[in-house]
């Protein structure tokens, strides 16, 4: 089921790709399904497509909307929660920058931990690049899976 639905969208966006430019029109690149359904009602094409299959790619266009960055991977460097956290979270984070100028460093608070997060890396194997040449100076840092940021 998952592989038909995958070749259906494949076909989907090749020809979106393929006719998006043809009639001069401004043409949406963000929703395929309503640039084909567009030159259907010119009489170009006929999609027959299930109601269940047309909500669920309506929901992962809502959810790719909300969701900024693209999966990817981080190197975890600082976790602590309690009395002085904060602070001992601004130090980690300056010492990271004074080391490491290179590379980009984030700072988050999630459930009562004061966390800071390094890098932005498509592959793990990127990330633990990073890792072995941080490891002597940070030596509980690991690798975590994240929404990383993409420059344009």
């Amino acid at each position: 089921m998952s592989l038909r639905l995958l070749t259906i969208l494949f076909f989907l966006i090749q020809y979106h790709v393929a006719f998006s430019q043809r009639d001069g029109r401004v043409v949406r690149q963000d929703d395929v399904l309503e640039n084909l359904k567009e030159k259907e009602l010119n009489g170009k094409l006929t999609i027959y497509l299930d109601t269940l299959l047309q909500e669920n790619y309506s929901k992962h266009l809502i959810q790719n909307s909300k969701t900024r960055g693209v999966s990817g991977y981080r190197i975890r460097i600082f976790s602590d929660n309690g009395r002085g956290a904060k602070d001992r979270q601004k130090e980690a984070r300056a010492r990271f920058l004074t080391l490491y100028p290179d590379v980009d460093a984030y700072t988050k608070y999630e459930g009562s931990y004061h966390k800071i997060y390094v890098g932005d890396y498509r592959t793990k194997s990127e990330a633990i690049l990073l890792l072995n040449r941080i490891k002597r100076k940070f030596p509980d840092a690991f690798v975590v899976e994240y929404n990383i940021l993409i420059e344009d």
